[in-house]
């Protein structure tokens, strides 16, 4: 595995659109190779990930931490867990951007994806009704 990467050689895959429904829980998993393909030993890395509306880059709707995956073999794998209250309040397109954070200042933004939140339907009972077996309302 390639130890030291340089800004030109890291690429992230897994950055497919993804689309989910608001206050569900998600999990972002990012493998890192650099350019000729080979998994980046990202052991002593961290890691964060952006969430944006589209077409506000300078907006930040949701910013969370990276974990490393030590149960997978080659070493080149985080993952970011969002949890139910995260996007509870969200919905719409969003733009998604893995960091991978080398050395203190030293980032690798090498990737994006979109994001599509899906308001909840709030049912009756989240209102507050109570069930009626000859009314499903």
């Amino acid at each position: 595995m390639t130890s030291i990467p340089t800004l030109s050689s890291i690429n992230i895959n897994s950055l497919t659109e993804k689309t989910f429904i608001a206050g569900t829980y998600q999990e972002f998993t990012f493998d890192v190779f650099d350019s000729a393909g080979d998994p980046i030993d990202i052991s002593t890395f961290a890691f964060s990930w952006v969430l944006s509306p589209f077409g506000q880059p300078n907006s930040v709707s949701l910013s969370k931490t990276g974990i490393y995956r030590t149960d997978y073999v080659l070493g080149n794998r985080f993952t970011v867990y969002v949890i139910s209250t995260d996007t509870i309040n969200l919905a719409g397109k969003y733009v998604q951007q893995p960091i991978v954070t080398a050395n203190p200042g030293y980032e690798f933004r090498m990737g994006q994806g979109y994001v599509n939140i899906i308001d909840a339907i709030v049912s009756w009972f989240e209102k507050g009704g109570i069930s009626n077996a000859n009314n499903n309302t």
